[in-house]
């Protein structure tokens, strides 16, 4: 009997240890997917802050109002790739949640092209 209640206190044992190691692992991983999220917007804003600096005629030939266009889309960007889906959630699904991260990124890339035609 008691190599029975010692194997059973072994597999309860092992079992809270997953549960316990799942729920922390959960955390961590979301923890770490946040950060993830937030360097990769801090370097598009890198990459865009980078564009403007080395061609500064490509934001000196631009109308003002294309300036807040481009300006609030790219906020928009950063916005919802750190809490966006969260928050949208039950408003979009996650194909609309992409979708409208493409359409940002597209205005963004329309206006730019559009304002070195002229």
């Amino acid at each position: 009997m008691p190599v029975a209640l010692r194997n059973a206190v072994i597999i309860f044992g092992l079992a809270a240890l997953v549960v316990w190691w799942e729920r922390a692992f959960t955390v961590a991983l979301g923890t770490i997917s946040q950060i993830i999220s937030v360097l990769f917007v801090i370097a598009i804003l890198a990459a865009g802050v980078g564009y403007f600096r080395r061609n500064p005629l490509a934001w000196l030939v631009m109308k003002p109002w294309q300036r807040v266009v481009v300006v609030v889309a790219a906020l928009g960007i950063a916005f919802m790739l750190i809490a966006g889906y969260p928050l949208l959630a039950d408003r979009i699904t996650p194909f609309g949640y992409i979708a409208l991260l493409a359409a940002l990124g597209l205005l963004i890339w329309w206006i730019i092209r559009d304002s070195r035609r002229l």
